[in-house]
């Protein structure tokens, strides 16, 4: 069907990236990766011209996957080093020789390169988009920012949760009373998280939570297990410091560049949420998101302008959620006696929309 580009294939290929698995090193899943990206290389020009879309499709899946095979400690042999120069391949060429693909991605494949900034070939594609932008032959890119100010679309976010995963997921928050997930997660956690290479894929199912799940009033407003508990429970259930760190930046990647005019309120509902709900039990939770979203507007870019548009994107994003009526009041947070006063005050600032 695909080698003669019948009628949904395209429809096809989506259904066999999706069945990819993050942090999954098994002979068959590891097959399957290796088949993709020869079929997309051998099919190259078809899908360029037939469907191009499908192409931008495995950019996202093989840049995600890559940061799992660049980053593994399993012992390295012929065959995984073949795959993964394969995979290297297959993106740079996406990368470098059809760039608008990459604008249909918008910020999170920003988010995917960065993690893979330890690899020669895309430390060289970052500088170029940082330094030399006219490089990509895409008269439609000026600079890094217009990548920064497009919502990614939740069908790229949804190609790294298996359809499983997804189904389970969606039950627990649509059906699942408050109160009695415990069963639900544990089945889930040994489902799908059990082994430890498989815990990276704790970040996918944030972005999907925050991007790709939008439950409707009668959800929000029941005893139906909300968004931001689920994250508190996924955050928790993270090993590794890196992996954490990762799931924190998924949770507040909307943030940065938040423009109400483009972006949901619903990307960023969970995290405010998740820091407030956390008061009462789980102060650790509190502090440690809101020290990572002020190191995030400090820290994520060294730019002295860009440093601004993301003090200016989450103070959008603050004032949103109080004029949304998803927060009544920041005072919660501003006033809690056991967050640290330097916390409180940049918050503040945030809140206010003061320069510090």
């Amino acid at each position: 069907m695909i080698y003669v580009l019948g009628i949904g294939f395209d429809a096809l290929l989506v259904s066999l990236l999706r069945q990819i698995n993050g942090g999954d090193f098994s002979d068959g899943n590891l097959w399957l990766c290796l088949k993709m990206a020869t079929l997309f290389l051998n099919k190259w020009q078809c899908l360029l011209e037939e469907e191009p879309n499908v192409l931008s499709c495995a950019l996202y899946v093989f840049l995600r996957v890559l940061a799992d095979h660049c980053r593994t400690n399993r012992p390295s042999d012929q065959n995984f080093e073949t795959l993964r120069r394969l995979e290297v391949h297959l993106c740079v060429k996406i990368v470098r020789e059809e760039f608008h693909l990459c604008l249909r991605i918008g910020r999170d494949f920003i988010r995917l390169l960065q993690d893979l900034i330890h690899v020669p070939e895309f430390r060289d594609i970052w500088k170029d988009l940082m330094l030399c932008p006219s490089k990509f032959n895409t008269s439609r890119f000026i600079n890094v920012l217009q990548l920064y100010r497009t919502r990614t679309c939740s069908k790229y976010v949804l190609l790294r949760i298996n359809p499983e995963m997804e189904t389970r997921l969606r039950f627990l928050m649509t059906y699942v009373k408050l109160g009695h997930q415990k069963r639900h997660q544990i089945w889930f956690f040994q489902k799908f998280l059990h082994e430890p290479d498989r815990e990276t894929i704790i970040v996918d199912i944030v972005r999907f939570i925050c991007c790709a799940h939008h439950p409707p009033n009668e959800i929000i407003q029941s005893d139906i297990v909300p968004r931001w508990a689920v994250i508190g429970w996924l955050l928790k259930s993270c090993r590794s410091s890196y992996v954490e760190k990762s799931v924190k930046l998924a949770l507040f990647y909307d943030w940065l560049y938040f423009y109400e005019s483009v972006d949901s309120v619903m990307n960023i509902e969970p995290a405010i949420l998740l820091m407030v709900h956390s008061i009462q039990k789980y102060i650790d939770i509190t502090h440690n998101l809101l020290e990572f979203l002020l190191y995030l507007v400090d820290n994520f870019d060294v730019q002295v302008e860009n440093k601004v548009l993301i003090a200016k994107g989450v103070s959008s994003a603050l004032q949103l959620l109080a004029k949304k009526g998803v927060i009544h009041s920041y005072d919660v947070l501003i006033y809690c006696p056991a967050l640290s006063p330097n916390l409180k005050e940049g918050l503040g600032r945030l809140i206010s929309g003061v320069k510090s």
